[in-house]
């Protein structure tokens, strides 16, 4: 509705001739503009209070996926199930308060600009909560390195790295020089690419017995992650030096400038590594399309998890359930008496739900 809005009355000042974002004395279409009276930074809030909630939008669900994988692949409860509630509320509702952050070099109050900077770094804290709340589901576990499991890997480990990178662009002084610089470009790739894309391609592979009742080739999706992983980091991680060094996005030519010719070769190293992360990507297409016929069949559980989409049969019937689940437990509740490591959701599900894949 926010962007929705100002988009509305952006098409009305180029229109109709209000002047919500047009000040006054704008020189314009050859002559000055009838209105005035409107402030162009009203535009760029509008469209950060949409834009920055979105980025949470599609990081949070990666989140929710990640701890359900890790559970399963760790063979553990997962590590302080309250407080990563508890976290990823604080995480939605900071999301809101926090779009200042693109701005600070806009010309909006200093006073205004500290409010965002306490509270972009804020946010920090229910995301380290999660962080480490992962981490600790792993310790000591017993991991099974499957490909999504190793894609879940690979998003804590992206998303550690840019987290830390965003703790610097919080800070007013160091945004001001980092702004509009490939630092930008390899904070924002590493938590929404190099963070959510893993996490969904790890999503995949882990539900993908449950959607089609077929299971991905586990050596191509071996193969996918590893160059996944590589490219994605070859692509990105060299935007860290180059926005140190003042590189700036956004530009046709950057190499115009004299300065900025010596960082020619790690720009051309990126565009390779790029072009590479897209073309392996073919991988996991065939992997997904050619599993589908010749993927070895899923019985109900075959990663021998315990929440409760894994009592059902693979894939699901009109309903969901081809039974009544009763639920008695809470999910990944491991460890117990008995001959398996873990305890489903449900006392009656049938017996192939706990014998894995068929």
């Amino acid at each position: 509705p926010v962007l929705t809005a100002g988009v509305f009355m952006q098409f009305t000042d180029r229109v109709f001739g209000t002047s919500f974002f047009l000040p006054e004395g704008l020189f314009a279409n050859n002559g000055v503009a009838s209105a005035g009276g409107g402030q162009p930074l009203l535009w760029q809030h509008l469209f950060w209070f949409y834009s920055h909630p979105a980025v949470y939008i599609m990081l949070l669900p990666a989140m929710g996926m990640v701890s359900d994988m890790l559970s399963c692949f760790a063979r553990k409860p997962l590590f302080g199930y309250k407080p990563m509630i508890y976290s990823v509320s604080a995480i939605a509702g900071l999301g809101f308060i926090v779009w200042g952050h693109h701005m600070f070099v806009s010309g909006m109050s200093p006073a205004l600009g500290l409010s965002f900077m306490m509270s972009t770094m804020l946010i920090a804290l229910p995301s380290g909560v999660k962080t480490f709340n992962w981490l600790a589901t792993l310790w000591k576990g017993d991991i099974k390195f499957t490909t999504a499991m190793l894609f879940c890997i690979g998003f804590l480990s992206m998303f550690i790295i840019g987290g830390l990178s965003g703790i610097f662009m919080a800070a007013t002084p160091v945004d001001i020089y980092i702004h509009d610089t490939y630092f930008i470009v390899a904070h924002f790739h590493y938590v929404l690419f190099g963070g959510t894309m893993l996490a969904v391609f790890g999503a995949v592979y882990f539900w993908y017995p449950k959607f089609f009742g077929r299971m991905m080739n586990e050596r191509w999706g071996w193969i996918h992650f590893l160059l996944t992983f590589i490219l994605t980091n070859g692509t990105f991680y060299p935007m860290h030096v180059l926005g140190a060094a003042g590189f700036p996005r956004r530009y046709a030519d950057p190499y115009h400038f004299e300065a900025f010719q010596a960082l020619l070769p790690i720009n051309q190293v990126m565009t390779v590594c790029a072009i590479l992360l897209g073309a392996v990507q073919i991988i996991f297409v065939i992997n997904f399309l050619g599993s589908m016929v010749w993927g070895k069949k899923a019985g109900r559980n075959p990663w021998q998890a315990n929440t409760l989409e894994w009592t059902t049969v693979s894939p699901p019937p009109h309903g969901n359930f081809d039974f009544q689940p009763i639920v008695v437990r809470g999910p990944y509740e491991f460890g117990g008496d008995g001959p398996r490591d873990h305890q489903m959701q449900v006392d009656n599900c049938p017996a192939d739900a706990l014998e894995g894949a068929t």
